[in-house]
């Protein structure tokens, strides 16, 4: 626990990293539960829940910390609703690892931030990044783009609105976190945990998808799903974040959607499924 309470800057970017591995699981879970975009979203937050409340209560924490507290996580808890909506809906479209190597274009999304708003020095690297990705990008998805399914369409889009909603939410996560102790840190990812489920649970209705999960093995994947990609990586990450570069998350995960994306099935053979 003292580790992390006060992780320091070198223990706390490596807390983000080992966090950011455990959320590239994440794709994985999702395919395997067999449940729908919408409801794979809402479990993951619903689950988190009972761990994180029973944290909290061990630490003798308290959930409620002032309306700022509620506010800013209510708005991380829409970024963050729309963030693994979207990013679920596109997982199921175009596999798990382009879905992941294109939500992680939030880097772009949190160093405009960096720039725009802190007044971040802009490096070499960030200048040549750009033009290398939107080449990238126009190779994985734009050649084949002509001929793809609508399915396959839809999913690149969807993955890079995610990249926008994931890269706000990391933000508010941040502005959130930033000013509390451990207590608090638990606290905030309970709130939010709530906020979501409950924001989650409306759009599954809204939707008409349903809540329905359709055995055993996936009442277990969605509850490894909650536990290690919510709330220990999320914990993780909590603790850390105040002491890294934002950017640090989009990297690392990016280095997991790759390794993810040359081990399943290829674009195009997805959307022919």
């Amino acid at each position: 626990m003292n580790l992390l309470r006060n992780p320091g800057p070198v223990y706390g970017q490596l807390l983000v990293v080992i966090g950011a591995a455990l959320i590239s699981l994440s794709p994985v879970f999702v395919v395997l539960s067999g449940v729908s975009a919408t409801a794979s979203a809402f479990y993951r937050m619903a689950l988190s829940l009972p761990p994180l409340l029973l944290l909290l209560i061990f630490i003798r924490g308290k959930i409620w910390l002032g309306a700022r507290q509620c506010g800013i996580a209510l708005l991380a808890s829409i970024f963050y609703t729309l963030d693994l909506t979207c990013w679920h809906q596109s997982i199921l479209l175009i596999g798990p690892g382009l879905a992941t190597i294109l939500g992680n274009f939030q880097v772009f999304v949190l160093a405009a931030f960096s720039v725009l708003v802190l007044h971040t020095r802009v490096t070499p690297r960030l200048i040549l990044a750009i033009p290398v990705s939107i080449i990238g990008l126009y190779l994985i998805c734009g050649v084949q783009w002509s001929t793809a399914s609508d399915g396959f369409q839809v999913g690149v889009l969807l993955a890079l609105t995610t990249a926008f909603w994931y890269g706000g939410y990391v933000l508010f996560l941040r502005l959130l976190q930033t000013s509390f102790d451990l207590e608090g840190k638990i606290a905030n990812l309970c709130m939010i945990s709530i906020l979501t489920t409950i924001i989650t649970g409306l759009v599954v209705i809204g939707s008409g998808d349903g809540f329905d999960v359709p055995s055993v093995d996936s009442w277990l994947y969605l509850t490894a799903y909650a536990i290690i990609c919510q709330v220990i990586a999320w914990l993780l990450i909590s603790a850390g974040l105040p002491f890294t570069s934002v950017t640090v998350l989009g990297v690392v995960i990016t280095l997991g959607a790759i390794y993810l994306g040359s081990t399943s099935t290829s674009p195009g053979e997805k959307s022919e499924s």
